[in-house]
């Protein structure tokens, strides 16, 4: 699902921008909460970081354009199922999911922004910003592909031999 950010202001952009990091937040915050797996855990506590430096990022890149403003967070978001999904009782799996599907939302997002604005150097943070969802798109999928091949990987504290598979 693409977003047509031809038809927003930068501003606005950014906004939505700043509102979808805080979700992806709350989102790798309630799946650290779920699941036991400590590698899990590890790469969750990384993308909780990440977000947030996005945030800062979002935050100093507004600020910068708008005479030091602070940006006001939409009512509605872009990817309203993840917002819900956090309302919900949502699985394990269902979240993955949609943190994938959010991720590769919004590295479109952030490359056709890149596409809209002129400044250089706010097309290469909006370029820089794209790749990282790309990267947290790729660990999430990796994590989920394990959690499809094993249905108690998330749910083991520790790492054991059964969950590696070896060979073709």
């Amino acid at each position: 699902m693409a977003v047509d950010v031809s038809s927003m202001s930068i501003d606005q952009a950014l906004s939505l921008a700043l509102k979808s990091e805080l979700e992806s937040e709350k989102v790798y915050r309630r799946l650290k909460k779920m699941v036991k797996n400590f590698v899990i855990r590890d790469k969750l506590d990384f993308l909780i970081k990440e977000e947030k430096k996005h945030q800062r990022i979002i935050e100093a890149l507004y600020q910068k354009m708008f005479s030091g403003e602070d940006p006001s967070l939409p009512k509605k978001t872009i990817f309203p199922r993840l917002t819900i999904a956090l309302e919900e009782e949502s699985s394990v799996l269902e979240l993955l999911e949609l943190a994938m599907e959010s991720e590769r939302m919004f590295e479109d997002f952030y490359d056709h922004l890149s596409e809209e604005v002129e400044n250089r150097g706010v097309q290469e943070i909006l370029q820089y910003l794209s790749r990282m969802e790309h990267g947290h798109y790729s660990i999430l999928k990796g994590e989920y592909d394990l959690c499809m091949r094993d249905e108690m990987y998330y749910d083991r504290e520790d790492f054991q031999y059964d969950m590696v598979h070896i060979g073709p």
